[in-house]
């Protein structure tokens, strides 16, 4: 059985339609992608910030309703009480490591500068200019 011409031209056009809407869509969906990436790296410290913001309010909200099942105080006392108690642990930890991170801070910088006159003598014995070396005694 055959197809009439005027059906088979029909089919074909239609074809074409869905082809070409196809066609479209997807350079739709691509533009959008494209656009979506470009704003989530133009504002990716925007969107962290946000992003952390939401997990502190999560955990929080979490340490809130765990301290509840054990002590029936309203939410808002118990939020400050959480507030306050990490704030608490938080200074503990930047007291008793404040001068640990100190220490380690001179001895970091007395190792990079020992390192630093070790290269300069290795480069100097090889013969390479390591007048870029002299940081403090900028030449008038």
């Amino acid at each position: 059985m055959t197809i009439p011409a005027d059906e088979r031209l029909r089919t074909r056009t239609d074809l074409a339609r869905d082809q070409a809407w196809a066609i479209s869509v997807g350079g739709i969906g691509v533009v959008l992608f494209a656009a979506l990436l470009a704003f989530t790296w133009y504002f990716a410290t925007t969107l962290l910030l946000i992003f952390t913001g939401m997990l502190l309010g999560v955990g929080l909200n979490a340490l809130t309703n765990a301290l509840g099942r054990r002590v029936h105080l309203p939410h808002t006392l118990r939020l400050a009480i959480v507030c306050v108690a990490l704030a608490l642990m938080l200074a503990g930890v930047a007291y008793l490591g404040g001068a640990t991170i100190a220490e380690q801070a001179s001895l970091l910088s007395k190792t990079i500068k020992s390192q630093i006159t070790n290269v300069r003598s290795f480069l100097e014995n090889h013969g390479i200019d390591t007048s870029f070396f002299d940081f403090g005694s900028a030449a008038p």
